[in-house]
């Protein structure tokens, strides 16, 4: 048989590969994998493309005497600004479905998103087509392609979740006019939101995190624990972003283990073999794919007890609410080598450490929220999360605490707490009744609570609904049926 050639192999790695092209190319694979590939839909981009999900499997594998692991990978959530990781998914893709990475499916189920943002790769932006930056959509879900995103974890339930993404060395407008570019080539990050479960935290951070940095050097590249943008040198070092706003968080909170992972892009103004250096950009997410699969065949039975221990805890009260990055308490410094501009050679450059993380505001859990004004627009809100919520037909006496909020036009002032108010008090006809589920209670507390960095009203169409000085209209019952 003919081997089904990538696009971007078919263009000689001349241009990226387009998503009319993405799509014809999944449906050529699929025909020939016959029973081991399905292409399912997840809906429409901004601008009415589809969204693919090919699903990879065998169901007749040798290994029916343990579980296989669900294995979902997203590709270029930032469109044709990050493009690599949407090829090398390609070229996975091909490779375990009619090539020498078959023997996967004895262990693997996959679920592949190549081209989680078609407008983004046309527009050749990280925006998908209503200029909106995806990959911090994921509380309010306004856009067709995080809700899509999110669905997709929900329908799949992976167990392990991969992001793939990539950076540009060169940030031009913001630390290349200090004169520098970062020098990074693999990073690896995990859902890092408080409120995810301590067995998972603790799986990812000292077992999964060490192994995958590991088995990516081993293969030739340096690998490293995501340092967060340096748009500066005079900032203050972080690993990744701590909200929900982030895919890998959600999906985190979703039941997943996940992962994100980063390759670097090197200045498009540059002279490369390839357009923009693509070939030698696949290549690097190609490594690290390999590796990240390797890892989890090699810890697959770990991982599914650390799931299984999730699946029978018990609500843990309190949920933290927030988390923020601290000064590093036995190294508060840490040494960075950059790349200069003028001269490309690398200088090491001192900077604070603040990667150490401190935990705040815990909440006792209730047994389920109330929303007594606006329920228009937070049942759409919970729609689009599918977390399940009751509209009473009768009024129903319960205890309620509710918060006193400063309220205002800027939003991280108008959730600023003056007071607590708990009453018994009768809920109206009409109110929301929102239970916290096995799947949601870890969830909701983080979008409903005006003081979670990851709250609704951390929005201005949100902010907006509060009144100044008076109980939200979001209440904790706080008495049990």
């Amino acid at each position: 048989m003919t081997e089904i050639m990538t696009p971007l192999e078919h263009h000689r790695f001349q241009r990226y590969s387009s998503s009319d092209e993405i799509t014809g190319y999944l449906r050529a694979l699929t025909a020939a994998a016959g029973p081991y590939a399905r292409l399912e839909s997840l809906g429409r981009s901004a601008h009415g493309r589809e969204l693919w999900a090919l699903v990879c499997e065998d169901s007749n594998g040798r290994q029916a005497h343990r579980r296989k692991l669900r294995v979902l990978m997203v590709g270029s959530q930032h469109g044709a600004s990050e493009a690599a990781g949407c090829e090398a998914l390609l070229h996975l893709a091909r490779a375990v479905l009619l090539g020498d990475l078959q023997s996967l499916l004895d262990d693997f189920e996959f679920m592949l998103i190549p081209n989680a943002n078609p407008d983004g790769r046309e527009r050749d932006s990280n925006r998908n087509g209503n200029d909106i930056n995806i990959n911090r959509d994921f509380v309010l879900l306004s856009q067709p392609e995080s809700s899509a995103l999110d669905a997709a974890v929900l329908r799949y339930a992976p167990d392990v979740v991969l992001d793939a993404h990539e950076s540009a060395s060169l940030k031009r407008d913001t630390l290349g006019r200090e004169g520098y570019l970062t020098d990074f080539e693999a990073q690896f990050d995990v859902a890092s939101n408080p409120a995810i479960p301590a067995p998972v935290r603790i799986f990812q951070e000292t077992i999964l995190l060490p192994a995958l940095i590991n088995a990516v050097e081993s293969s030739g590249l340096r690998a490293q624990r995501y340092i967060r943008e340096i748009t500066s040198t005079r900032q203050l070092i972080t690993h990744g972003g701590l909200t929900v706003r982030k895919f890998r968080n959600k999906a985190g909170l979703r039941g997943a283990i996940t992962v994100l992972l980063e390759t670097p892009m090197e200045p498009g103004s540059g002279t490369y073999p390839t357009f923009r250096n693509i070939g030698v950009r696949l290549e690097k997410q190609w490594c690290c794919m390999q590796a990240f699969l390797d890892v989890l065949g090699a810890l697959q039975e770990t991982l599914v007890e650390t799931l299984a221990q999730v699946s029978r805890l018990t609500p843990q009260i309190p949920l933290p609410l927030n988390a923020s990055y601290v000064v590093q308490a036995d190294s508060p410094q840490v040494i960075i080598a950059l790349r200069r501009r003028d001269t490309f050679l690398l200088e090491p450059i001192t900077f604070a450490d603040h990667r150490a993380v401190q935990v705040h505001d815990y909440l006792p859990l209730p047994g389920a929220y109330a929303i007594t004004a606006h329920t228009g627009v937070f049942a759409s809100l919970f729609a689009r999360h599918q977390i399940p919520f009751e509209i009473l037909q009768e009024p129903l006496v319960r205890r309620v605490e509710r918060e006193i909020l400063e309220g205002g036009h800027l939003a991280d002032a108008a959730c600023e707490v003056l007071d607590t108010h708990t009453q018994v008090t009768s809920l109206p006809v009409g109110s929301l009744c929102v239970p916290l589920t096995q799947t949601t209670g870890r969830l909701l507390p983080l979008l409903l609570d005006p003081r979670s960095q990851s709250s609704v009203f951390r929005y201005p169409s949100f902010a907006r609904l509060i009144e100044r000085q008076q109980p939200l209209f979001v209440g904790r019952l706080t008495d049990r049926d």
